[in-house]
């Protein structure tokens, strides 16, 4: 894996967008002050990688990302990898309630491998959002603290690979080396072990019930098959005798059970009950339609002559309407002397209203013209005082030559109450003189309407009957109509009489015909053994002729049955002697039959079954041991290949072949790391390892061997550099097919902990790793003798806003 293009806008303390571009860049540093943000752009690497940084301690923790200022950040890295280019980008955002999320991460490949990764490039989507870092760890082969170990080496971290425990070292080489295949390998044969191993046990189980699958059962059932032919052919032989003997009882039974229906047939005719009664009422209900015929005929013709009688009186409506108009008429001219008295009372009364009224009219003005009066008396009284001699006169206009004396002003109050009162008065006499009109009136109109109407209802009865004659036309008519209604309601009697009479006849005549009914369906099926013709003319007569007829038939047939019971007894002997023998042999050889068949029907189907279900289990045992054949076969693979996987995963185990591997390559890395650090240390220190524990040998100390931990800080520093730098040169050598070849290593540690002859060597060494132009190398160090011998360095500043990066001039 080797960056291109780190570009990094809200991310930490890069709250503004900054760039480092590192093509054409095989060794650079990255410096600035302390909290500058140097390491920051090595977190913003792994970040846009595995979705989390070195510093960050909890990789589920994404807080540090965003700046604290900013609501969104992206980090977005363009590196190189076996001839492709990737871009690797994730985006922070904060949420509304504060928290930081990761979002639309994506790993792509470009299409061009020379592109950036711009909008317009071509790209290929190899994983988004939550698949991104599952993606990154299978393309590099590393999972994200392996990638810290090989790659990245942060702050603190340097010296980890140094002081591992070796099972915990010997865990990342495998991972490193890609020997997990053999722990997986290991650990599928085991599988397979065990399920060969559970699969022989169920073979043999199986085999078990296969117990019965021998060759002497075989025999055995090929010999029973042959005396089942022998049987058969037996059973062939007799049936033509059976048969013969069964034809014989059907035939004697048939004839049995002929003479016994028609006996029966013949003892069940008999006379019907109620037959005599059934004549009775026949009888009675003939003489009853008479009767009932005479009676109709009396009730239409009294009904006819009531109806004439009706008919021929006077109408019922024009007498009583000159009924209603004679009382009217007696009515109205009553009412005509109260509203004649009526009206003369109401016409006085008005003429004395009116009279009154005019009186009131007539005072009224009096007082209206005495009110006037004293109103002019009383305002000269008023205005005398006020004139003047010479003055126009105010009420005449004409000039005061002489002014009178004062004058008495008069009461106008008491003449003004005088014509309220009187004015009352004729309004009072007016509404009341209004209300006896309109009585007086109204009497009038009641008194014409009445003279009007008697003079129309004497016009009416001018030329009717008096009132008496009219009653007494009405009371005829009266005694008419009852005659009428009586004879009308003797008339329905009679009619329904008559109809219940017809349909008591008519169901007396349907007892008789289904009476006669019966009987033809009683002769009709006797007629072929000899029924004689019946006279039609007498029911009973005929039924009685058909019942002697029967009764001497049936004693007729009584004695032919018993000689038929005697020749079916004989034949019934004949066939089961025969039957006896031939269910005897087909017993001994154990052929089940159908007790309820005759054995002509059923003997030899039941030895054709019998003989093929005996062939049939030959057939069975045949498979049966042939399949028990197989299972052994499979029985014996499996337990083989449960032996092959069990041998297998012994091999494999941990401490086994992948140990070896480990141990191999571990004298590998050592031996290179040994002369890297012999280099950086002057020829002082040595490195080995045992039984997995790294030592120096320290030829300073007579080569004392002294575990690691015993190292100072610059020591530590030397050794885990030199691990590191071997680790990374050797690891494409030693990783399997498929591995991840690392072409980058990025030291974020303290080198001002170096004196200035190991820091040369450091220099030197980082230089010569460089110059082989197949891997890059990066530093962060606040050491400017060590940085100023680096060709390419990224100056990082930090104001109160931002972090910022710029390449510096060589």
């Amino acid at each position: 894996m080797r960056p291109v293009l780190l570009e990094m806008n809200g991310f930490a303390s890069f709250r503004e967008a900054a760039a480092v571009d590192l093509r054409e860049v095989d060794y650079f540093a990255l410096v600035g002050p302390t909290g500058s943000g140097k390491s920051t752009v090595v977190d913003a690497i792994t970040f846009a990688l595995y979705g989390s940084a070195p510093r960050w301690d909890n990789r589920r923790t994404v807080t540090n990302a965003l700046a604290p200022t900013t609501d969104r950040g992206t980090v977005r890295l363009v590196f190189d990898l076996a001839g492709h280019r990737y871009v690797a980008a994730r985006e922070v955002r904060r949420t509304a309630r504060g928290g930081v999320h990761v979002k639309n991460a994506r790993l792509e490949r470009l299409a061009d491998p020379d592109a950036l990764g711009t909008p317009g490039d071509a790209t290929e989507v190899l994983a988004s959002d939550s698949e991104v870092t599952p993606a990154v760890e299978k393309l590099f082969g590393l999972s994200f603290e392996h990638f810290l170990t090989c790659v990245v080496l942060p702050q603190g971290d340097f010296a980890e690979f140094l002081h591992a425990q070796p099972a915990k070292r010997q865990e990342i080489f495998v991972k490193l080396m890609g020997l997990e295949i053999y722990s997986r390998i290991a650990q599928a044969a085991n599988a397979e072990a065990e399920g060969e191993k559970q699969r022989a046990v169920l073979l043999a189980q199986q085999l078990e019930e296969y117990g019965d699958a021998t060759e002497r059962a075989q025999q055995a059932a090929q010999g029973r098959v042959a005396t089942l032919e022998k049987v058969s052919a037996r059973v062939r032989t007799a049936l033509p005798g059976l048969t013969k003997h069964g034809a014989a009882v059907t035939e004697a039974r048939k004839a049995c059970e002929k003479l016994t229906a028609e006996r029966d047939r013949l003892g069940a005719v008999a006379v019907p009950a109620g037959l005599e009664e059934l004549g009775k009422r026949e009888r009675e209900i003939r003489t009853v339609g008479e009767l009932v015929g005479e009676e109709l005929a009396a009730a239409e013709t009294a009904d006819t002559t009531a109806r004439e009688q009706l008919a021929a009186a006077p109408p019922r409506a024009p007498l009583e309407q000159a009924r209603r108009d004679h009382v009217e008429l007696d009515e109205a001219e009553r009412r005509l002397l109260t509203a004649q008295a009526l009206q003369q009372r109401h016409a006085t009364a008005l003429s004395e209203v009116t009279a009154a009224r005019e009186e009131a009219e007539r005072l009224a003005l009096r007082a209206r013209r005495a009110e006037e009066a004293t109103a002019r008396s009383h305002l000269a009284a008023a205005l005398r005082p006020h004139l003047q001699g010479g003055a126009a006169c105010p009420v005449c206009g004409q000039r005061v030559t002489v002014i009178p004396g004062p004058l008495a002003a008069p009461d106008l109050e008491t003449a003004e109450q005088a014509r309220v009162r009187a004015d009352r008065e004729v309004e009072r006499l007016r509404d009341e003189w209004t209300e006896m009109s309109r009585i007086e009136q109204q009497a009038t109109s009641e008194l014409n309407a009445l003279t009007g109407r008697i003079a129309a209802l004497r016009s009416v009865l001018a030329d009717a009957p008096a009132l008496e004659q009219v009653t007494a036309a009405l009371t005829r008519r009266e005694q008419l109509e009852r005659a009428a209604g009586e004879a009308d309601a003797r008339l329905r009697r009679a009619r329904a009489t008559r109809a219940s009479t017809e349909e008591a006849a008519a169901s007396v005549r349907r007892e008789v015909q289904a009476a006669w009914s019966a009987l033809e369906r009683a002769r009709d099926p006797l007629v072929a053994l000899g029924a004689p013709t019946l006279d039609r003319d007498d029911l009973t007569a005929a039924w009685t002729a058909l019942v002697s007829w029967a009764a001497d038939a049936a004693a007729t047939r009584r004695t032919a049955l018993s000689d038929a019971h005697e020749r079916l007894a004989r034949a019934c002997g004949k066939l089961a002697a025969a039957e006896g023998r031939l269910a005897g042999v087909l017993a001994a050889h154990e052929v089940n039959l159908d007790t309820g068949r005759p054995l002509t029907e059923t003997a030899e189907p039941a030895v054709a079954a019998a003989l093929e279900g005996a062939r049939q289990g030959v057939r069975r045992l045949v498979e049966r041991r042939e399949q028990a054949a197989k299972l052994g076969l499979r029985r014996q693979d499996a337990e083989r290949r449960h032996q092959v996987a069990k041998t297998l995963g012994h091999l494999l185990r941990a401490d086994g072949f992948p140990r070896w591997l480990v141990a191999t390559a571990l004298d590998i890395l050592v031996t290179d790391a040994s002369e890297t650090l012999a280099e950086l240390s002057g020829g002082q220190f040595e490195l080995i390892h045992d039984d997995g524990n790294f030592l120096v040998v320290d030829h300073a100390d007579a080569d004392n061997h002294r575990p690691v931990k015993t190292l100072s800080g610059g020591e530590t520093f030397q050794a885990s550099l030199a691990l590191a730098m071997a680790l990374s040169a050797q690891l494409p050598a030693m990783a399997t097919a498929g591995a991840v070849q690392l072409e980058s290593i990025f030291l974020d540690e303290g080198f001002g902990t170096l004196d200035e002859t190991t820091l040369e060597t450091v220099a030197v060494t980082l230089e010569e790793l460089a110059a082989r132009k197949d891997q890059m190398v990066g530093i962060v160090t606040h050491s400017s003798s060590l940085a100023e011998r680096v060709p390419i360095r990224f100056a990082v500043h930090r104001d109160q806003r931002t972090s910022s990066v710029r390449r510096e001039a060589p």
